[in-house]
């Protein structure tokens, strides 16, 4: 206390006013405190689904294609047959299109000559994006030896001029296609939580 007055003392001579202590029993204003903010804690990234190098999707002819009417180079259209699902989350759903191209078709010919196409999977639409596919399918319509013998038997030399059946891939048939890479899909958000009172 009595350095507290000499202090006191010497800063009055000085002309300088000292600074004002509040009494111990009075009680001083508290200092608001400063909040640092904390960063957002930052969730791990969610991995990606990987569809598989070589996953099977089943495939439906939506339209018939024939030795007939088609050529080779027509594309033509098809529909997935079922769900194709990578840890439970759906990633080509039934009902996404996907596309084939006719390679090669031989159309009916003289004496029971029947008529063959090739055709081979290209993609499948699914999420904004295309999965390229390997498949392919050959056939053949069925011959027409036994009916050009009955024609020939029956009329003579114009017998010969019967054919064969017309190739076809008809619609509503399956074709099984297989994804040619790995395909990254980004995973279905998570539904909402329940809102509780």
């Amino acid at each position: 206390m009595v350095a507290n007055l000499v202090l006191a003392a010497a800063l009055a001579a000085a002309g300088v006013e000292p600074p004002a202590v509040p009494p111990a029993d009075v009680p001083t204003a508290a200092v608001p405190a400063v909040e640092v903010a904390q960063p957002a804690p930052t969730s791990a990234p969610v991995p990606k689904l990987v569809l598989p190098k070589g996953t099977m999707v089943r495939l439906m002819v939506l339209k018939e294609v024939n030795s007939r009417d088609n050529h080779p180079g027509d594309r033509f259209v098809l529909r997935v047959d079922e769900d194709v699902v990578v840890h439970g989350v759906t990633v080509i759903p039934t009902g996404a299109k996907g596309w084939g191209e006719l390679l090669q078709a031989e159309g009916t010919g003289g004496v029971g000559k029947s008529g063959r196409i090739s055709a081979k999977l290209l993609y499948v639409e699914a999420n904004g994006r295309k999965i390229d596919l390997d498949g392919a399918r050959q056939t053949s319509g069925t011959s027409g030896t036994g009916q050009v013998v009955a024609s020939f038997l029956a009329f003579g030399p114009l017998g010969l001029l019967a054919k064969g059946n017309n190739a076809s891939l008809k619609a509503g048939e399956i074709l099984n296609g297989y994804t040619l890479a790995d395909a990254e899909f980004d995973p279905a958000p998570a539904p909402p939580s329940p809102v509780t009172p």
